[in-house]
């Protein structure tokens, strides 16, 4: 049965083709461990959509009721508060191993030529998790996320010559609405887009041999 399944989509989709293309490669001699840290912050980027999701069904966007609808769902849900700690600490560890990953093509010299736009779709990506990250701590607006908003606020204030433009508008335009709109959808839409250009250039020019 699994099998006719499979051979429907396979005729429609072309699904074993794109697996044995894009899939089922071999890995050459020489792997080393240190390459497995950026499949590793896609795995962790997973979870946070997994995760992502499940928050969203029960998170309300509205400054009274976002810290509530939390703790309602860590309360009064059977994996609710699991599903907070998987997406809290899947964040922490994305950042982690995404710095361990760019510290390895550093240390390759991996970001030479022909590779240089997919060392900059990486930095890319680093600067969007960032974002999401500050973007996810200021979504439960508690006393931690108010006082967040304005620890970043005030760096954006030591930006030489336009820190004092920024800073002002920067929170006069801020509104929990509006960080859930950039933190659900703008963030990771465009997180995925670069991550996809990002995967094609690798599979296309491959890693960089040892220097």
């Amino acid at each position: 049965m699994m099998t006719k399944c499979v051979d429907w989509f396979d005729m429609r989709l072309g699904l074993r083709r794109i697996y044995n293309e894009q899939l089922a490669f071999e890995i050459k001699e020489g792997f080393c461990v240190w390459r497995i840290f950026g499949a590793i912050t896609i795995g962790c980027i997973f979870i946070q959509v997994v995760t992502g999701l499940y928050m969203l069904a029960y998170y309300i966007p509205e400054p009274s009721m976002a810290n509530y609808s939390i703790q309602n769902m860590c309360n009064t849900t059977d994996i609710g508060a699991l599903m907070r700690n998987m997406h809290r600490w899947s964040s922490i560890f994305a950042a982690l191993f995404l710095f361990i990953h760019a510290t390895h093509v550093i240390a390759r010299r991996a970001y030479r030529a022909p590779r240089e736009l997919n060392w900059f779709t990486g930095l890319f990506m680093g600067f969007i998790m960032i974002v999401l990250l500050i973007s996810g701590i200021i979504m439960p607006w508690d006393w931690r996320s108010y006082w967040e908003l304005i620890i970043w606020a005030d760096w954006l204030d030591t930006i030489p010559l336009v820190g004092d433009f920024i800073k002002g508008p920067f929170l006069s335009f801020f509104t929990l609405g509006r960080n859930y709109v950039m933190h659900i959808y703008l963030l990771p839409l465009l997180l995925g887009l670069v991550l996809c250009l990002h995967i094609y250039l690798t599979r296309r020019l491959g890693l960089s041999e040892q220097v």
